[in-house]
């Protein structure tokens, strides 16, 4: 779930916002959570960083957007904030408050899709798992995306880097369900890829990293072509 606020004094700018993150919502497959705010004072009564996204008005009566991002930022450090103004010259003070980006009123679908996809793809980045590998030095922490594949045998799971290979007990099923956020598939009984590395495939086998060979079974194929396709659409 993507939690979104918006703030803004126009109603009619609220609406309009909102209309545009539910077709996104639709579109791009995503649950999306929306908070309205009618003011910067509103927002920051009992504020709490559980927001992921925030579009924030800039200039708005009380209490403008900039003042609104600074007292944010003061307990909220990670939410991705995007000014939503009709007068540039303010957007460019948004370094100021590590603003992600921002819109110029009147705002259309097709620039606001953009920022909201990248600000996502951010935001899944900042959230990414990690896999907990038990080792007799402790536990080491591997980032999905560093994982480039994973293969099981004999109820032991190897995970491949592009650097090293880590081995520890468990099922392919239990780490398909853990990265299925993760652009992972599975392409063989055996084997979970990352789509991130995969540079190319055939109807019987996909190449990683341009040098790894991995087979396809047939039950498989057009699921992972599929989700091949979907991953580099979406990028």
């Amino acid at each position: 779930m993507i939690k979104i606020a918006i703030i803004d004094d126009e109603i009619s700018c609220i609406s309009l916002l909102k209309s545009y993150i539910m077709r996104f919502e639709k579109e791009e497959t995503f649950q999306i959570e929306v908070t309205e705010f009618l003011n910067g004072l509103m927002l920051i009564a009992d504020y709490k960083p559980v927001y992921d996204i925030i579009f924030l008005d800039v200039e708005m009566p009380h209490m403008n957007g900039m003042e609104v991002a600074k007292y944010i930022r003061k307990t909220d450090p990670h939410a991705i904030i995007i000014f939503v103004t009709n007068m540039s010259q303010y957007a460019v003070k948004g370094y100021e408050v590590n603003a992600f980006d921002y819109i110029i009123k009147p705002m259309d679908y097709l620039s606001m899709s953009v920022k909201l996809r990248s600000a996502i793809k951010v935001l899944k980045e900042k959230k990414e798992t990690s896999i907990i590998i038990p080792s007799e030095d402790g536990d080491r922490h591997i980032k999905a995306g560093e994982i480039v594949y994973i293969e099981v045998k004999d109820h032991w799971l190897s995970i491949h880097t592009k650097d090293n290979t880590y081995e520890m007990l468990g099922s392919l099923k239990e780490m398909e369900e853990q990265l299925e956020d993760y652009n992972f598939v599975s392409c063989y009984r055996c084997y979970l890829i990352n789509l991130k590395y995969v540079t190319r495939m055939s109807s019987e086998f996909v190449i990683l990293d341009n040098v790894i060979e991995l087979k396809i079974s047939r039950g498989k194929r057009k699921e992972v072509q599929r989700a091949f396709v979907e991953y580099y659409s979406s990028e």
